[in-house]
């Protein structure tokens, strides 16, 4: 009898938007500073793409290759505050003014959020390392003298690059593949911690969607 897998749901929702400053990434391991939460997410749309390539030889295709690249996301949220933009920019607010210049090596962030499926689960994602870049965020548009106001958002892109500690770029779970035991707190510590696996997920076989999946990037 083939295999049959549950009905996926629908996802319906996201929140939960918190960011981390990457401190420090080597071969021997990522560390990353406190988290902030950014309120107010619209939508997360991932800039991924994939394609591939094939190698002809023999008068053929001889071998094909598949790949990842744009890896990232682009983010609308009901406003990127001051001190938020500074942040990701790498400058700071001065006497409370944010001041856009030009910045050569703006810091790498991780960021992690969480999906809303129409069941009332979730997905939970992580990206580990990458970089912010967004349009200005001053513009606006007129209030109308009458009925309800135009609702405007800010956007930003985030850029994701392969960790140096282990080569991956982003992972996630979904909450019906978090083991029993680690239920309880997963949520406080996913959000804490990007270097957080919950306790049991190694043990997951394939055969049973493997709970934390990560993606690699074509080089070259």
């Amino acid at each position: 009898m083939a295999n049959t897998e549950n009905k996926p749901r629908v996802t319906i929702g996201v929140d939960m938007y918190t960011f981390f400053k990457v401190t420090e990434d080597t071969a021997e391991g990522t560390t990353y500073g406190e988290p902030y939460s950014l309120p107010g997410t619209v939508q997360v749309s991932p800039t991924d793409s994939g394609g591939s390539d094939t190698f002809d030889a023999d008068n053929g295709a001889y071998d094909v290759e598949s790949y990842i690249e744009n890896i990232g996301h682009e983010l609308t949220n009901a406003d990127i505050p001051a001190k938020v933009d500074m942040m990701w920019r790498g400058r700071e607010l001065k006497n409370g003014v944010a001041e856009v210049g030009d910045v050569t090596d703006p810091p790498m962030f991780a960021v992690a959020w969480r999906l809303l499926k129409m069941d009332g689960s979730h997905r939970y994602v992580r990206y580990y390392k990458g970089k912010y870049s967004f349009a200005s965020n001053v513009g606006g548009q007129t209030k109308p003298s009458s009925g309800p106001s135009e609702k405007q958002t800010a956007t930003a892109t985030f850029t994701a690059v392969k960790r140096d500690s282990d080569g991956n770029y982003y992972a996630y779970i979904d909450e019906d593949d978090i083991p029993e035991n680690a239920k309880k707190d997963f949520e406080e510590k996913w959000f804490s911690d990007p270097n957080y696996y919950p306790p049991g997920a190694e043990n997951l076989k394939v055969s049973d969607k493997a709970a934390v999946t990560s993606t690699t990037k074509k080089e070259g």
